[in-house]
């Protein structure tokens, strides 16, 4: 195997024709040694991918795609790579070296001389064997280095429990550059998933975690929930679909979920091993979290998991999206229970503190036939539109007694909600009659007023009465007063000795 001083010394003179015998390798080759030396050069090759895909072969100016021969060309590769600074991505598919060698008698001169770059954002493995994590001991220096990597994905790879813990252990090494980490249906198990796990505590800057068709468990939310509560990580983003969560991992889980106040989307579609009880748990996790969005399609979501969730979506106004499609178990019953959150129509009041965000539900026909419009209502930037639409959706006439105790300071306000109302951009094929309502909204506060203000000048005169009648009480128990002193004093002065 060549040494870093090997390549130094032979970099400039060698010849890409005696690297590889393939031609694109040749030109791709070239492209990478020529970018890292001219950083004007027109060619901006960003994107790529090591395989041993010949037949639909991709050697474009942005990406291109490099079949390895053996561990000679794949050094010069890796120490090209290594001082290019436009490289972006560096994805991995599967690849059996044509020379017969062994994966990593391939990919080790590629690594050493990779570990140099700087301008790799993204790296990518797909459809390979990483069990026995020899790859992650060579990434190892790559991930310390590397200033500006932000995105880690692993997808349909194997694995194992070793290369989970090397993996975790490469990780831990990785500079906090590190933004968003994809394992997606690797399968990895629950304890291969805790090492990885523990591992991202070292990751402030975490944003986005994927850990999609693996088997988390029990113990991998026992740890994730203590990453969530007491790390200083930032999770916007927590995926845990296709995975082996039941309602032990939600008691577990939701206690860090609701400390992670960065998290904004959770999806947990197809665990369904979580039955009502835990979907109840999670429910509370919408009563003072910034989550915005939670998708739990194609699980056993129920009516009474529903209720859960529309009693903790009551007093919120952040929530936007929480998807339940394919969840057969909900009735027309639950569904009606989403409609009153989204539109109280038992009154004015109770219309207007309804449920104004959420506006999406999913795409099941049974939600949308019974909610569309009010869905569609809320998804309406302006939420005070919203309410004003609802409001006289659901109310022809309004009842003005419950302002009267304002008096005319009132009357403005009244006016200038069916001024703002007639400025309102409606829903198609529906006309409030805004002017008619108006005015009728007027003459019955007007026509209220003169009882309302002989029955106050009545109950004012009353209070005067009673208060002049109190205030000579008083003066008449502060003489009685008096009077009884002065016959004291009296008694006592006739009772004395001569």
């Amino acid at each position: 195997m060549m040494t870093p001083q090997m390549y130094d010394a032979q970099a400039s003179s060698i010849k890409v024709e005696d690297i590889t015998t393939d031609e694109s390798n040749r030109i791709i080759l070239e492209r990478m040694r020529r970018n890292s030396a001219d950083a004007k050069s027109n060619t901006n090759t960003t994107i790529l991918y090591i395989c041993d895909d010949e037949e639909e072969r991709v050697v474009g100016e942005a990406c291109i795609e490099y079949v390895p021969e053996g561990a000679h060309d794949m050094g010069w590769l890796g120490y090209f790579v290594g001082r290019n600074d436009h490289l972006k991505e560096l994805s991995f598919r599967t690849f059996v070296p044509t020379s017969g060698a062994s994966f990593i008698d391939v990919i080790k001169p590629f690594f050493s001389g990779v570990a140099n770059n700087q301008s790799i954002t993204y790296i990518n493995f797909y459809g390979m064997d990483l069990s026995d994590g020899k790859i992650f001991t060579m990434m190892g220096q790559l991930f310390k280095n590397n200033n500006n990597l932000v995105t880690i994905s692993m997808e349909d790879c194997n694995f194992g429990v070793e290369g989970s813990r090397v993996f975790a252990l490469a990780l831990s090494s990785c500079t906090t550059s590190l933004k968003e980490l994809t394992l997606l249906s690797n399968n990895i198990s629950d304890e291969g998933l805790v090492d990885i796990i523990t591992s991202l505590s070292m990751h402030p800057n975490l944003e986005y975690l994927d850990l999609d068709g693996n088997r988390l468990a029990t113990n991998g939310c026992i740890t994730l929930a203590t990453l969530l509560k007491c790390s200083v990580t930032k999770v916007e983003t927590l995926d845990l679909r296709n995975n082996e969560l039941d309602d032990e991992c939600m008691l577990a889980l939701v206690p860090g979920l609701k400390s992670c106040h960065h998290l904004q989307t959770m999806i947990l579609l197809n665990n369904i091993s979580i039955t009502s009880r835990g979907w109840q748990h999670l429910a509370t996790l919408l009563e003072s979290s910034n989550l915005e969005t939670l998708r739990i399609e194609g699980n056993n979501v129920d009516d009474q998991a529903v209720a859960s969730f529309v009693g903790s979506l009551v007093n919120n106004v952040k929530f936007h999206s929480l998807n339940i499609s394919n969840n057969r178990s909900i009735t027309d019953k639950g569904w009606k229970v989403f409609s009153k959150l989204l539109c109280d129509t038992s009154s004015v009041n109770s219309t207007f503190l309804s449920n104004h965000t959420l506006n999406y539900l999913g795409d099941d026909e049974l939600a949308n036939a019974k909610l569309e419009s009010l869905l569609d209502l809320n998804d309406r930037e302006n939420k005070k539109e919203v309410a004003i639409i609802k409001i006289l959706q659901h109310h022809n006439d309004f009842d003005m007694m419950p302002f009267y105790e304002w008096e005319f300071k009132v009357l403005p306000l009244i006016i200038d909600w069916f001024e703002r109302a007639s400025a309102t951009t409606m829903p198609e094929n529906y006309e409030p009659n805004i002017g008619p309502r108006k005015l009728s909204s007027i003459y019955q506060f007007v026509r209220g007023m003169p009882l309302l203000y002989v029955e106050t000048y009545l109950m004012k005169e009353l209070e005067d009465i009673n208060a002049a009648q109190k205030q000579k009480e008083e003066e008449i128990g502060m003489l009685e007063e008096r009077k009884k002193s002065i016959m004291k004093r009296l008694e006592q002065q006739r009772g004395a000795p001569a």
